[in-house]
């Protein structure tokens, strides 16, 4: 295990004597948005963090790893009081202004690492064009449950979660146990008219689901159902699929 190469924790100094070693940086991605009564709306941005520093961990002064964004892309969310957004426009914008700020010290890897899966859109819009306007490479992963199906699917887990779930309630309870409310852990409440538990409509695409119409509590799943047991399993495999991208795709290319 090394020393993560964390750049908030750094002066411009000790930057400058290594930055020719660093062949990516690391974004995490996070949100302030509502986990239901089972964790806080800090879940994301803390969750994201705490994967930064791990990844960290694995490849040391190969890759820097940058702040944590706090607010992310959650109109979604909103009828849930605390919940911040924001604007498609404005994510990306700020997308690209992070990859022109890296450039300028010669930065040409980016890894955006999502715990919020509302992120993935403005990133994905701005890395199509970040090749030909910075000439950077630019790429995202997800860091939770989306990496981990096989696994889940052999746990008595319910069919539709991927949101303040047993599954993300799992892994928040192993890298941010403060922000698990352990006394108030709850099943969805879905709502009688929601369309969420239909396939077809959850899983055909381009459909907005208004969390408040879906869900009464905000959350999918079970959250009575997750464990640190399984969030400590789920996180290694994790940890393990995305440095395996890091090593074989990114850090190979170019």
């Amino acid at each position: 295990m090394m020393n993560a190469l964390i750049l908030e924790e750094m002066t411009w100094v000790e930057l400058d004597a290594v930055k020719d070693d660093i062949e990516l940086v690391i974004i995490p991605l996070g949100s302030t948005e509502q986990h239901g009564p089972n964790t806080t709306l800090a879940t994301d941005t803390v969750r994201a963090r705490a994967m930064g520093r791990l990844i960290g961990e694995k490849f040391g002064s190969k890759v820097l790893i940058g702040p944590t964004l706090p607010i992310g892309l959650s109109y979604h969310h909103m009828k849930f009081p605390g919940t911040l957004t924001f604007s498609l426009e404005t994510y990306i914008k700020m997308t690209r202004d992070i990859c022109w700020s890296l450039k300028q010290h010669g930065f040409n890897k980016v890894l955006f690492i999502t715990g919020h899966g509302g992120n993935k859109r403005p990133v994905h819009e701005f890395a199509t064009e970040a090749k030909k306007e910075l000439d950077m490479d630019v790429y995202i992963s997800s860091m939770g449950g989306s990496l981990v199906k096989e696994l889940a699917a052999k746990e008595d887990f319910t069919d539709f979660k991927g949101h303040a779930c047993e599954v993300e309630t799992s892994q928040t309870m192993f890298l941010a146990p403060d922000h698990v409310r352990y006394h108030a852990l709850e099943a969805a409440k879905f709502t009688d008219h929601t369309l969420y538990l239909d396939k077809k409509y959850a899983y055909d695409g381009g459909v907005f689901w208004d969390y408040k119409e879906v869900s009464e509590n905000g959350a999918l799943g079970d959250a009575t159902r997750a464990s640190l047991e399984f969030g400590e399993k789920m996180n290694a495999l994790v940890v393990e699929k995305i440095s395996d991208f890091i090593s074989e795709i990114i850090l190979k290319r170019g």
